[in-house]
């Protein structure tokens, strides 16, 4: 009853896999030569480089390193390689420039907690090199949050009329994007401020707290800031990068990457990413981005993780809220869409609801 009980949540948890043409992107950039040849003639059968999506062209830059090895004589080569240079150098500059609102921050001795790509670099657990970002991702203590949104807008990062709105719109969401400059003068910059690591649920002032006691020091461009362990990390890229986005309601499929560099870059302490999964519920998005690490890029994950994932992630709550935000794609997706649109609906009222109450100390 167990096995196929695992099996069945298996299953369920496949829908945070990529999309077949994200899928077979990632495997022409990740798997073996031979195999990655047949997975980008698939998708150059499939695909016009010129319709790409942007999620499609960051995937893409990844590839075009070893484009020349899978299929030399593409007509392409030049193309991309021009492509990933340019867009690399863009993300770099712009990464620069959103970094200044950590030098801001740590003047006034404000502790910062950065995230996703930058906690990567942080840890010197990613390989800059075509890897194409765009902004700042950063956690500051929920006390600190009035103080450091009205500083950054006073220092550009939207507007001092917009402080107290952009604090009210953290108390129903995880946290929120600021911008400074514009896409025009090719001088815009942007960090997203979180109060938490996850977009849902809620999580209580209880397991942040635990969550900052186990950041550890790093450093970020020469900034002393603070990151996740790279348990936390794993547990939080899974969690973030499972996320459809409107208007493909598919996700972008970067985390495949995210979570094979950590996997592969440090020997991680898996009854510790069990623990973090489980405080944070995040058990189906981790159950499903590791099943296709493991399966479909044979990476070395243990196997009796996914099972113990499956054990734990029984809950309906939790199971609800991965399949509000899990993507779809496929015949499926007229049936499925409406639905998940008013499950996240639902999840996202109740987040309002209880951040409401928990943030009238902020």
């Amino acid at each position: 009853m167990k096995g196929l009980r695992n099996r069945l949540g298996l299953r369920f948890a496949r829908q945070a896999w990529p999309d077949p043409n994200t899928d077979q992107l990632i495997k022409a950039t990740l798997l073996p030569v031979d195999e990655a040849r047949a997975c980008w003639r698939g998708w150059k059968a499939a695909n016009d480089i010129d319709d790409c999506t942007w999620p499609q062209f960051k995937i893409l830059a990844r590839f075009s390193g070893r484009l020349p090895d899978v299929d030399p004589a593409c007509p392409e080569i030049p193309r991309l390689h021009g492509m990933a240079k340019a867009l690399w150098t863009q993300s770099q500059m712009r990464l620069n420039r959103s970094a200044a609102a950590l030098d801001i921050l740590v003047e006034q001795d404000i502790p910062i907690y950065l995230m996703k790509t930058a906690a990567l670099e942080a840890l010197d657990m990613t390989k800059l090199t075509r890897r194409v970002t765009s902004d700042i991702d950063l956690m500051v203590k929920r006390q600190d949050l009035r103080l450091v949104i009205s500083t950054l807008c006073e220092q550009g990062w939207g507007s001092h009329e917009d402080a107290e709105a952009a604090l009210h719109r953290c108390r129903y969401h995880p946290g929120i994007n600021l911008q400074r400059g514009s896409e025009e003068d090719r001088n815009n910059s942007d960090v997203d401020v979180h109060h938490q690591p996850v977009h849902m649920p809620f999580l209580d002032d209880a397991v942040i707290n635990r969550i900052w006691e186990r950041a550890i020091p790093a450093c970020f461009r020469g900034r002393a800031v603070m990151v996740p362990a790279p348990e936390e990390l794993l547990v939080f890229t899974a969690m973030q990068g499972i996320r459809r986005f409107v208007p493909s309601h598919m996700s972008s499929g970067m985390w495949a990457f995210d979570l094979a560099e950590i996997v592969d870059g440090k020997t991680l302490d898996w009854t510790r990413v069990l623990e973090v999964a489980a405080m944070c519920k995040g058990s189906w998005a981790l159950l499903g981005c590791l099943s296709y690490l493991k399966q479909q890029l044979r990476i070395d994950i243990p196997d009796h993780i996914p099972g113990l994932l499956s054990d734990q992630a029984a809950g309906l709550d939790e199971a609800v809220m991965f399949y509000a935000q899990a993507p779809t794609y496929g015949l499926t997706k007229f049936i499925n869409l409406p639905l998940r649109e008013l499950v996240l609906i639902n999840r996202q009222k109740a987040f309002a609801h209880t951040g409401h109450h928990a943030s009238e100390t902020w």
